[in-house]
């Protein structure tokens, strides 16, 4: 049986995190600091919420066009965004992926608690190398004894 690493196994659990509370204004120049493109929103350990560059661009030019201040996080966060379970194998995260325009997606327990953090350079690089160490196919062993009887 084939067995495919899980995003428990591939994901990273040091993840930068925003605070619901927390002004736009200072959620962008931690974002731009840490050169990142968004975080997760967590309050009480739960993930409450994505704050992406998207959001931070929306929130900012609208408060300077109304001449107001930006506000919280809490209040431009997204609501609505992919997670994925621990257990869930590399081909369900690469689903997600696919079927979503994001670069990172969350890892969360059944209480929506935030573990880890997947990127999809993290899950083509895991399936990648498991790609690498496969057993090779009726048609590569082919053309690699077709190789050797032709002195290619």
């Amino acid at each position: 049986p084939r067995t495919v690493p899980t995003a428990a196994q591939v994901m990273r659990s040091a993840v930068f995190v925003l605070p619901p509370t927390m002004q736009v204004l200072d959620a962008v120049d931690a974002l731009i600091q840490r050169g990142i493109s968004g975080a997760p929103v967590v309050e009480d350990g739960r993930l409450v919420g994505v704050f992406s560059e998207r959001d931070a661009l929306t929130a900012v030019s609208c408060a300077l066009y109304e001449d107001d201040p930006p506000g919280t996080v809490e209040q431009h966060m997204r609501r609505d965004f992919a997670v994925v379970a621990q257990g869930a194998d590399l081909y369900e995260v690469a689903e997600v992926f696919r079927d979503n325009p994001v670069r990172r997606v969350p890892v969360v327990d059944h209480q929506r608690r935030l573990l880890g953090i997947l990127s999809r350079a993290d899950v083509l690089k895991a399936l990648r190398q498991r790609y690498r160490h496969r057993p090779k196919s009726n048609y590569e062993r082919l053309q690699e004894h077709l190789a050797l009887r032709h002195g290619d």
